[in-house]
């Protein structure tokens, strides 16, 4: 009876597996990639915080609904059904297998559920009464010790199925963080799961005290596919191409470079029209730097742009025109009055 009970529980897991597989790859994964996308749900911006979040309360409410119904449509483990905790010892069972199978021993109640009741404690208290069976119960889910490599193997499939599922949807650089913290996780969990079934060490005893770890595993694996869906989105959102972004910097750059050239070449052709002699001096590099702008912009696009380069450029030159007749002017009053002085000297000596 035990072993055709283990066979049905592996069975209901393998099919629930299943399922999880189905719900989350051909179900879950289009709709959270609809609400990453869709126009409508973004308004215009692919991955904003309103899909991200509209895709996390799916995968909540999904992953929470789930759960729920799973824990109200399963049976009672055997410690639930006689209310002693998983690390109960062998005395403390006995006396609530007594004490519980009292109140419904068919000879003691009118219930029409008692029968059912006190076959499912008798099958419970014959399971967890030897403390070796009630260990691979604990552990494996009421697997027997000979089973416990079954129990191993079972759990093994599942990290090996998430992990080529995993690689599969993390696929791509924007999923690149994602896969990381999927695998990150699901090492975790392996590492977990490894200390509780193998080390025996149960870390969730004082939250959860009459669920086995088993059921404390499985649970943890109906948690870990919104986790991993959950990775995905936050990376598509925070992704940020390095490689494409420093690309459009160049692009930026060189655009306007080309903008700086042919405003130069602009501006020495006008100084060559208005016939302004080239600077010498500090200002010659500054000429040299702009013959150099003018050969890289070059002569068809420098020609464009001097119609729109021409008022500013005009501007600049008739300043300059201005500056330098004013410079003339002032030589040559200091021209004059050297003269002036020279004659008074001169008639000074001659008196």
């Amino acid at each position: 009876r035990s072993q055709t009970m283990g066979a049905t529980s592996e069975d209901e897991g393998s099919t629930g597996d299943a399922l999880d597989i189905v719900l989350y790859l051909f179900v879950l994964g289009p709709a959270v990639e609809w609400c990453l996308k869709s126009p409508r749900v973004n308004r215009g911006r692919p991955g904003s915080w309103r899909g991200v979040s509209l895709a996390v309360l799916l995968l909540a409410l999904v992953a929470a609904g789930k759960m729920a119904w799973e824990s109200g449509t399963r049976e009672p483990n055997h410690f639930e059904t006689l209310g002693v905790r998983v690390d109960a010892g062998t005395a403390e069972i006995k006396r609530a297998y007594k004490t519980e199978s009292l109140k419904y021993h068919p000879d003691k109640t009118d219930d029409p559920a008692a029968p059912a009741i006190f076959m499912r404690m008798q099958r419970a208290y014959e399971t967890l009464k030897d403390p070796s069976s009630r260990d691979a119960y604990n552990r494996f889910g009421g697997k027997s010790g000979d089973d416990e490599s079954g129990g191993m193997t079972g759990a093994a499939m599942f990290y090996a199925i998430w992990l080529v599922l995993g690689y599969l949807l993390t696929m791509g650089r924007a999923s690149e963080d994602a896969r990381t913290w999927a695998f990150s996780g699901l090492l975790a969990l392996a590492v977990v799961e490894y200390q509780t079934r193998v080390l025996k060490y149960d870390y969730l005893a004082m939250v959860l005290p009459h669920t086995t770890v088993h059921e404390k595993l499985e649970l943890l694996h109906r948690l870990f596919p919104p986790f991993l869906h959950g990775s995905r989105m936050i990376s598509q959102v925070v992704f940020r191409d390095i490689g494409v972004y420093n690309k459009m910097l160049v692009e930026q750059m060189h655009v306007k470079v080309d903008e700086l050239g042919k405003l130069a070449y602009a501006t020495q052709r006008e100084i060559a029209k208005q016939g302004i002699a080239r600077p010498s001096g500090v200002a010659a590099p500054l000429a040299a730097a702009a013959d150099g702008f003018a050969k890289l912009g070059g002569e068809k696009a420098a020609d464009a742009a001097v119609g729109a380069a021409a008022p500013s450029v005009a501007r600049a030159s008739s300043g300059a025109a201005v500056a330098g007749a004013g410079a003339e002017s002032a030589a040559d009053q200091e021209a004059a009055a050297k003269q002036a002085a020279a004659r008074e000297a001169a008639a000074r000596e001659a008196a």
